[in-house]
This record gives C-alpha cells, sequence and structure tokens, in this order.
C-alpha cells in the first residue's frame, strides 16, 4: 500500500535550514491502522503532508498504491490524491458557504450515482440528521470534525490520513471519530493517523513515535494494541 524511504523534508528559514523530516522509513500494508505520535514540532504534519502527495519532500521516495505521486504532473497528482485518498484535518477546512450536505459531497472527485446516497448514511450514521442543510459556522466543533470525518469518507478511498483529528473535541467526540475510523479500517481500507497522544493507539495494529522528524523507538510504558 504505502512504501516510504529515507524521506527527508527541510524548510529554508533566516536562522538557517530547518529539518522537518529526517530520515523516516516505514512500509503500510493494506488494512492497517497506523498511529504515528509525537511532540508538537516533531514533524507529524509535514510527514503526514508528504505522504499524501501534497508537500515534496527534499529527498527519499515514496511509493503509494504502486506510484510515486511526486512523479506525476501536477493535475495527475491532484487527480490521484482525490481519487485515492481522504484527508481529515484538525482545523476541519470546511468550505464556509456550503451546507453539511453539500461540504460532504464535495469531497466527491467526480460525479457518482451513488453519491447522494452514501452521503445521506454518513449524515444518518454520524448523528448530523438535524444538522443537514445547516453552515459550518452553526455548528459545534464535533459536528464540524464529524462532516470533516464524512466528506473523506464519502468517496470510499483507499487511504485516510487523518492530522490531530480529535484535538479540539471532548472525549465522547473524539471516540466517537476514532470509532468511525476503525470501522472503516473493519471495512477494508487504511488509515494513517498522527497525534501528540495515544488516544487512538487501542484502534491501532500499529504504533510509531515520531521525534525530531525521526521515528525512534516506542517507550515502554506506552499502551499498544
Amino acid at each position: 500500500m504505502l512504501t516510504c524511504h529515507t524521506l527527508v523534508k527541510t524548510f529554508a528559514a533566516r536562522s538557517g535550514k530547518i529539518v522537518g523530516l529526517d530520515g523516516v522509513s516505514f512500509e503500510l500494508g493494506r488494512g492497517e491502522f497506523l498511529v504515528i505520535h509525537g511532540p508538537s514540532g516533531s514533524g507529524k504534519s509535514t510527514l503526514l503532508l508528504t505522504l499524501g502527495g501534497m508537500l515534496r519532500p527534499s529527498s527519499g521516495s515514496l511509493t503509494l498504491l504502486g506510484r510515486d505521486p511526486y512523479a506525476l504532473s501536477p493535475s495527475d497528482r491532484t487527480r490521484f490524491r482525490a481519487e485515492s485518498i481522504g484527508f481529515v484535518f484538525q482545523l476541519f477546512h470546511l468550505v464556509p458557504y456550503l451546507d453539511v450536505r453539500q461540504n460532504i459531497l464535495a469531497g466527491l472527485p467526480k460525479k457518482d450515482p451513488a453519491e447522494a446516497e452514501r452521503a445521506d448514511a454518513l449524515i444518518s450514521e454520524l448523528g448530523l440528521e438535524s444538522r443537514a442543510t445547516e453552515f459550518p459556522g452553526t455548528l459545534s466543533a464535533g459536528e464540524r470534525q464529524r462532516v470533516a470525518l464524512a466528506r473523506a469518507l464519502v468517496k470510499r478511498p483507499a487511504l485516510i490520513l487523518a492530522d490531530e483529528p480529535t484535538g479540539n473535541l471532548d472525549p465522547e467526540n473524539a471516540a466517537r471519530v476514532f470509532q468511525r475510523l476503525a470501522a472503516y479500517r473493519q471495512a477494508g481500507g487504511t488509515v494513517i493517523v498522527v497525534t501528540h497522544g495515544l488516544d487512538a493507539a487501542p484502534h491501532a495494529s500499529r504504533v510509531l513515535r515520531l521525534e525530531s522528524g525521526r521515528i525512534v523507538p516506542q517507550p515502554p510504558a506506552a499502551h499498544l494494541l
């Protein structure tokens, strides 16, 4: 499903070069639920954007679904990303002038006869029926995150990438998000969650720790399943 080898990402700054990723390597098989955790500034978001074809690495290699997304033209990479990957971000990134249902449908890369049915099923499943025609500005943080999750799920992507998906949520809503991601994995999907904590670990097939842009050994006291 995914292989990355010695991924490096650096950024230019007035103080000199900043290293976001420092030789990250791992493989991910289909049907896995991978949690990558670490402190703020460890490179988690940089890694997720790189894996998702949104941030070109400075060096190293990435293969996703048998393709190198950075070997594609910009338009082909955008199409590949839209068809194969669902993103769930901590800050939601909903379109403010679209209602809940329209935001969910915006996750589909092309017209699909079953799109309305899938969107309505997710609205029901995630408890958003009474909010389907509301705009994001009227929703709670938990509701907005559920809309963002439905938008990622509606196209049934091969891979979901979630960046701190519960960072703004209370424990009840956080548990709901992780349970839905676990159900997606049980149905055959693949999930990568990056987070500063280990709340997602009970749902994970594997946990990696990132520090200063590097994968490091997992502390023995951490709870892993």
